[in-house]
């Protein structure tokens, strides 16, 4: 009985399909790829999501045995900031689920993500400065210019900060922002050796009990402690945008909503700097690559390599410009995952060319890149098969933020599995043969020296 197993081979890895020999052709698709990719990112641009615009992040918990359905918080979300801005477009919003706890107070939690971070106008704010220096004649009145709605007041004398509370709360409750949180550097202080007093305690080994007593304690003295002091710095944090969420979301869900845990605001320039990184992480990982294919061969690989990511990584840019699907993070991860992908395929490709050039010396180099495209093809489609199904699947049938990862994954499969064919090798033949050619070129120089000499 023979002892041989049949494998199963996509394409006959004994053809002999000219692969090179059309390499124009493939030098021209790739060139149109680029150009146009490069065309779509100057004119149409990335339409980029949050992470790169700037925004506001809320985590909002619900109580796990009430189904909660992602869409239909999507929408209460959206029709809540439209009834507080009296607009319909209140840029984007995604809503993204996950779960976290143990045992009965496991809880289902959303991250809620939108373009809006303010409720506050400029007519509003203009209000409220003309009322602050109204009420606090000579303060330096200091909007945040990023991020969440902060304003910083300096009194021109320290009055008492309970008194200063109160009238602050008045003149922001009386321009339509009941909803803030005050604070001062003495009540800073009197946090810091609050805190400072419950850390002692829990490094003694104290019981939780005795914590607890002695926090709600301190917080107490702490209460009487600011109606005797009185501070010149004050700061005032509008928190309207969380509050007509948590009472929007309240009204949907009821008691199935347990609150919003967390709510953090992205700046635009702080977005624009991670757009930036982002950008500069592909660049490395581009680099990383042609170091890692000069040492694992030698420089004649390293431009195919090179061209063959930069153009799935161009290639792949350039379709989320076209199809303006939303430019995240995700994406950028997605993006360096096809990089990855794409040099994966090349390698193998160049490990058989090289182990090709050893059993066969002095074959044409042609030859040899098409008898080692031919034997590594059926593992290449199949393998790119393998990938493409699970991508496509997560993007046809997934949502939020995955889905635009897959669709990264969805184009970088394919023009990664053409590039490793079609773009690597044909630019590794071309190197190779000027590199023989000069090699040649210097060998008759060096015998018609010695013809010379003699």
């Amino acid at each position: 009985m023979s002892n041989e197993h049949k494998h199963f081979n996509l394409f006959n890895p004994d053809a002999n399909y000219d692969f090179v020999g059309r390499r124009r052709l493939y030098y021209a698709l790739t060139s149109i790829g680029i150009v146009a990719s490069i065309i779509a990112l100057a004119t149409i641009g990335f339409n980029k999501g949050i992470d790169f615009k700037g925004g506001t992040k809320l985590i909002v918990a619900f109580d796990d045995k009430t189904p909660i359905e992602r869409h239909e918080l999507h929408d209460v979300v959206s029709k809540v900031l439209q009834e507080a801005t009296k607009k319909q477009d209140v840029g984007q919003v995604e809503v993204q689920d996950f779960s976290m706890g143990v045992g009965a107070t496991v809880q289902k939690n959303f991250s809620v993500i939108t373009e809006k971070t303010s409720l506050v106008t400029d007519v509003s704010r203009k209000a409220i400065d003309d009322k602050l220096n109204s009420q606090f004649p000579g303060a330096e009145i200091q909007w945040a210019t990023e991020g969440e709605d902060r304003v910083f007041i300096g009194l021109k004398t320290a009055m008492p900060v309970v008194q200063t509370y109160d009238s602050l709360q008045k003149i922001f409750g009386d321009n339509g922002f009941p909803k803030v949180a005050t604070g001062c550097d003495e009540e800073s202080k009197l946090d810091v050796e609050l805190f400072r007093n419950l850390q002692m305690m829990a490094s003694e080994g104290k019981k939780q009990d005795q914590v607890n007593a002695e926090e709600a304690k301190q917080r107490t003295a702490k209460t009487a402690a600011l109606q005797t002091r009185s501070d010149q710095h004050y700061t005032v944090v509008v928190e309207e945008f969380r509050g007509k969420l948590e009472t929007g979301i309240s009204a949907k869900y009821g008691k199935a909503f347990i609150g919003v845990i967390s709510s953090t605001s992205v700046s635009a320039s702080v977005a624009g700097d991670m757009l930036s990184q982002g950008l500069v992480a592909i660049l490395y990982a581009i680099l990383g690559i042609v170091l890692y294919i000069i040492l694992r061969f030698d420089i004649r690989y390293a431009p195919g390599a090179l061209i063959a990511t930069v153009h799935d990584v161009i290639l792949v840019i350039g379709a989320f410009s076209v199809a303006q699907v939303k430019f995240s993070m995700p994406v950028v991860a997605a993006v360096l995952t096809v990089a990855g992908y794409s040099l994966t395929d090349t390698i193998v490709v160049f490990d058989r060319i090289r182990e090709n050039q050893e059993k066969h010396p002095g074959v044409p180099i042609d030859v040899i890149i098409n008898s080692s495209v031919n034997t590594t093809m059926s593992r290449t489609v199949l393998t790119s098969l393998t990938t493409l199904m699970t991508s496509l699947s997560i993007f046809l049938f997934g949502g939020g933020l995955i889905r635009d990862f897959a669709f990264a994954m969805v184009i970088g499969v394919i023009v990664g599995t053409f590039s490793s064919i079609f773009v690597a090798s044909p630019v590794f033949m071309w190197l190779h043969e000027r590199f023989e050619a000069r090699k040649a070129a210097g060998k008759v120089r060096a015998r018609h020296v010695e013809a010379t000499a003699s």
